[in-house]
């Protein structure tokens, strides 16, 4: 069994059962289809970047991605649907600055994250931004951070509603006439580890990234002590 698998390519067929009839689409407007929720990157070529969308596709019983190339490098990113008669109309969000004038509060916090041995790493010198909690910027964000949309293409209008600080050197950032609302606070708290990795032929010391991204969602209220801690 585990032969024929093999030499009939099988084995996906097994593991990703459907993986063929998985839709690849440049947009899913105006179809009957569920956003997941769920991005995912792939660096390959074209053809085969596709082909493991669709199997991914399968382990979240999705059965639509959208995939769209990162300007002209190898990386591609996959946004998952669920699409089929009786689904509601898929509309994409829509910018709307509703409930997001003029404001005049401070925003201040730390942002940082403690290591299992107890040390404690900030997010010095990096920026953190602050965008409005609605679905149009949470995609819009999660969009850029996955490599396929560019803040750049924003409206002046859309970008007069972001806001952008730095982190000090103890993690502390501040943020001035924001308005009253909800909104989402990222910030980038990283650090690099050193390893010992073997090639085959010798060691040598390598680094990997630990940390990441951290967000957290405020409550932004004029008048008010408006500071927050991001941390897990």
């Amino acid at each position: 069994m585990v032969t024929a698998c093999l030499l009939f390519s099988g084995c996906a067929n097994l593991k990703y059962p459907g993986w063929q009839d998985v839709g690849i689409f440049n947009s899913v407007e105006g179809m009957p289809c569920v956003d997941y929720g769920k991005v995912e990157q792939c660096t390959d070529t074209e053809d085969d970047c596709k082909e493991w969308f669709k199997k991914r596709a399968t382990i979240v019983n999705s059965n639509a991605a959208i995939v769209r190339r990162s300007g002209h490098t190898n990386l591609f990113t996959g946004r998952y649907f669920s699409c089929k008669d009786g689904n509601p109309i898929y509309k994409m969000p829509t910018f709307s600055k509703e409930g997001y004038k003029t404001g005049s509060s401070t925003v201040t916090g730390q942002a940082f994250l403690t290591q299992k041995g107890g040390g404690v790493v900030t997010c010095a010198g990096n920026p953190v931004e602050m965008h409005p909690n609605t679905e149009y910027f949470n995609q819009l964000f999660n969009d850029v951070s996955n490599g396929y949309s560019s803040i750049e293409k924003l409206s002046q209008e859309e970008q007069n509603l972001l806001k952008s600080s730095q982190c000090d050197a103890q993690g502390n950032f501040e943020f001035h006439k924001v308005p009253s609302g909800k909104w989402v606070i990222t910030v980038n708290v990283s650090w690099d580890v050193n390893f010992v990795r073997n090639n085959g032929f010798f060691y040598y010391v390598d680094t990997s990234k630990q940390g990441g991204y951290q967000t957290k969602e405020v409550n932004v209220q004029e008048g008010e002590v408006n500071k927050f801690i991001i941390s897990q």
